[in-house]
């Protein structure tokens, strides 16, 4: 006798995405870590500036992993989920930087000294706290069905 399995729902099974959004996020982070460090590093640029270009290449890899991976059930115009998809990405960015510049900012006061090598630390701590922000808003908006 065969179990009749039940269909997924249209957005997919969280189950199944969690492990994918993060280790979408995971290859994201290597992005955005890696040009924030290169920028620093071997362009000069402040941790504050040699930012931003990391986390735009970043959320464009993302999103089309997410897209074709994590939420590959969703049924939405793509250009219509990226303009939803960026608009959550910028609140998740909000979220991000706050806490990476918290870090630069607080990190003398630890006797912790702000050199392109700690960056990529600070990144992952915005990163970690955007991500469940960032997972709930493309679930529920940039990817519904």
């Amino acid at each position: 006798m065969n179990a009749v399995k039940p269909a997924a729902p249209a957005h997919g099974r969280i189950a199944e995405q969690v492990p994918a959004f993060a280790a979408i996020g995971l290859i994201g982070y290597v992005v955005d870590a890696t040009i924030t460090f290169v920028g620093a590093k071997y362009l000069g640029l402040s941790p504050e500036l040699a930012r931003p270009p990391g986390f735009m290449v970043a959320t464009i890899v993302n999103f089309a992993l997410n897209r074709s991976i994590t939420f590959r059930h969703a049924r939405s115009p793509l250009a219509w989920s990226f303009v939803r998809y960026s608009l959550v990405a910028s609140v998740g960015l909000a979220v991000n930087y706050a806490v990476y510049s918290a870090c630069v900012a607080l990190a003398p006061i630890a006797g912790i000294a702000v050199t392109p090598a700690i960056l990529p630390l600070f990144i992952a701590a915005g990163s970690g706290v955007a991500m469940a922000v960032t997972f709930v808003g493309f679930r529920f908006f940039a990817f519904r069905p």
